[in-house]
């Protein structure tokens, strides 16, 4: 899924599904649109603009998509570079036709109508469904890029690293240092199952709890994206507006544990720290009621990992009691 920003202006306030036809002038300016928020090319614009005019046009009458109308769209989305980008039309299009297209589709045609319910599902906050739909397109001996990364987000969320991971297999991304490797470190990432990263598991947990509200936050298909180039820059500095965001798209998904535990990552305020004792990946640190805490670093920190050093940041507690994960910045930093 391209993760580049987007302006959508084309949802409306209330949520609700615009059917009315377009105007010559207003379908130029989508084209327009389009081709430069994405940077795609003017014909895959186009083709955007069928899936969009299509979709409003089935809103309107359901019983007036022929069968030729419904062959081109499918035929369209087998396209994977078209379906990577109609994030752009399915989230605001409603479902309707994305549900007439996967009813109707032979596979391995019902794949690009799977991807498009599926974005649709989970920005209206029904993760499960959507995890349903695009796993149920995916097949061995198949290879579409855009339903794998969108099952294997989903599958995060789920709490299920394992089915995952299996997808980041799949997209050949199981690289150690790669966007991926706080999933990596859950499932333990040496043959002992364990290595200098992911010795404190609630450390692990939590950077891996960060990075997927981060994914979440940058990914336009998602709904956590908007006007944002990086995660969180549209939140500003406030990470509490990004868990409740968070919170409200994977509500359906999240374990339990994990949205206590974000409900209460969105209480902790910035504080001022004093390391006592330093290692590559954890520090034990001293604050201002004089108690010392043990903390995981999300990535290797030449400031953090000087004994004396005052730091103001934020200390994230874990699933165990005993473990906080230090965060320097709202922006997840790469490892």
């Amino acid at each position: 899924m391209d993760s580049r920003a987007f302006r959508d202006s084309r949802k409306r306030e209330d949520g609700a599904v615009m059917t009315a036809p377009r105007n010559p002038e207003q379908r130029a300016r989508f084209v327009r649109s389009a081709a430069s928020d994405l940077d795609v090319a003017p014909e895959l614009a186009e083709q955007l603009l069928f899936l969009s005019e299509s979709a409003r046009a089935h809103a309107r009458e359901p019983d007036r998509t022929d069968s030729r109308t419904a062959r081109a769209l499918l035929d369209g989305l087998l396209d994977e570079d078209t379906c990577a980008h109609a994030w752009w039309v399915a989230g605001v299009e409603g479902e309707a036709l994305w549900r007439f297209l996967l009813r109707i589709a032979i596979p391995p045609r019902d794949v690009g109508p799977a991807v498009l319910l599926a974005v649709a599902l989970a920005r209206r906050g029904a993760a499960a469904d959507a995890l349903d739909v695009v796993t149920g397109v995916l097949r061995p001996g198949e290879f579409r890029r855009s339903a794998i990364e969108v099952a294997a987000e989903l599958s995060e969320d789920a709490g299920r690293p394992e089915l995952a991971w299996a997808y980041v297999r799949r997209l050949g991304l199981a690289d150690l240092d790669a966007d991926w490797g706080a999933l990596r470190c859950v499932l333990g990432c040496s043959e002992r199952g364990r290595c200098e990263r992911s010795l404190l598991a609630g450390v692990a947990h939590a950077r891996w709890l960060r990075r997927r509200l981060a994914r979440w936050a940058r990914r336009p298909w998602s709904g956590g994206g908007g006007v944002c180039r990086e995660p969180f820059e549209r939140y500003g500095e406030r990470l509490a507006d990004a868990v409740a965001g968070y919170l409200t798209a994977r509500a359906a998904v999240l374990p339990a544990g994990e949205r206590q535990l974000l409900a209460r990552w969105a209480q902790v305020g910035p504080a001022q720290v004093r390391v006592v004792e330093a290692r590559r990946w954890e520090v034990v640190v001293a604050g201002e009621d004089g108690v010392q805490r043990i903390a995981g670093l999300e990535s290797p920190d030449r400031l953090a990992a000087l004994t004396g050093t005052e730091l103001r940041c934020h200390l994230l507690p874990t699933l165990v009691p005993a473990e906080h994960l230090l965060v320097r910045s709202s922006l997840p930093q790469r490892w």
